[in-house]
């Protein structure tokens, strides 16, 4: 698939080497960019609605043969799409099995190679930048300028017109705009023949962001479940040894926690000051920014008091 081209290279789901931050960073790095420079930026949130149980098995096996998969290979995959059948039950009345025209098998191995096929040409003629995951979509670009706003609405012109054209639709009620910058105009945006509706926050594959970039709030709210995590270890365990609460420790607490560090840091020059205040000044040291956090994996024995961070120490 890769040497076919089939999948553009903004997709970051199912994807050897990519993931949830590297769609994070790649996407926030441009933002963060033209907010440094001081220019107005809206970040356009699109869901693809059911699209895992909606795509077309017709319109999927022309994609693989556009993309010239041999015809062993396309009537192979047309064959697993076409056995499979559903039947609904009522009040305990059941109807006659149907065969499914639409959808790709989830929990397969093939299933999400498929739907990146399907969708992977989704940002065909995008003029502004464009990051996907899966069914997520986030369209941004500087809008302090008419044509910057305009060039936004054409790309989304052009996403309505490839669901339109794929049998798809956007979750019209999940597509939300963010808005960043002082000077933001605070344009609105039309998908389809509907306005969509402007939002304070988002929560981004997990990750919550507002209107002024700042991820302290996405830092607290994992620390404050790691937190309750912590406090259910030693009521769980039997055993106070290091031994056995390390791995626990290791595993519930700090890698949650880690994970929301690495992808809440905030990158703008205006924001990276407050991000190092909130953790206490010191962005190495663990006990900065969480110190209850780490007084009760003191109180566990996780960690001794006084001790610091070195090599493997958790």
């Amino acid at each position: 698939m890769e040497d076919k081209e089939a999948i553009g290279n903004s997709e970051h789901g199912f994807i050897k080497g990519k993931s949830c931050l590297t769609n994070l960073v790649a996407s926030y790095d441009k933002v963060t960019v033209l907010v440094d420079k001081g220019r107005a930026t809206d970040i356009i949130y699109l869901d693809l609605c059911k699209v895992f149980d909606a795509v077309p098995n017709n319109i999927l096996v022309s994609k693989l043969e556009r993309h010239g998969f041999d015809g062993w290979t396309t009537r192979w995959i047309r064959n697993w799409l076409d056995v499979h059948t559903q039947r609904v039950t009522v009040n305990g009345s059941m109807s006659k099995w149907k065969p499914v025209t639409s959808g790709v098998p989830q929990g397969s191995v093939l299933g999400p190679a498929l739907f990146n096929i399907f969708v992977g040409h989704r940002d065909s003629g995008i003029k502004r930048t464009l990051s996907k995951f899966a069914n997520d979509t986030k369209l941004c670009g500087a809008v302090d300028t008419l044509e910057g706003r305009d060039a936004i609405q054409r790309d989304l012109d052009r996403l309505e017109s490839w669901a339109h054209v794929n049998r798809v639709k956007f979750n019209k009620a999940k597509c939300k705009v963010l808005h960043i910058g002082w000077h933001d105009p605070k344009h609105n945006y039309r998908l389809g023949r509907e306005w969509m509706e402007s939002s304070p926050e988002e929560k981004d594959l997990g990750v919550l962001v507002d209107e002024k970039l700042d991820m302290s709030q996405q830092c607290a709210l994992a620390a404050q479940k790691a937190n309750c995590v912590l406090g259910c270890i030693p009521s769980s365990m039997t055993s106070r040894l290091r031994e056995g609460i390390l791995p626990l420790y290791s595993a519930l607490v700090r890698r949650p926690c880690s994970a929301a560090s690495s992808s809440g840091v905030p990158r703008t020059s205006r924001t990276w000051s407050c991000w190092r205040e909130s953790r206490g000044g010191h962005e190495d040291d663990p006990r900065a920014g969480a110190p209850l956090l780490w007084r009760q994996a003191e109180g566990v024995g996780v960690v001794q008091p006084g001790e610091e961070k070195g090599p493997g120490r958790p």
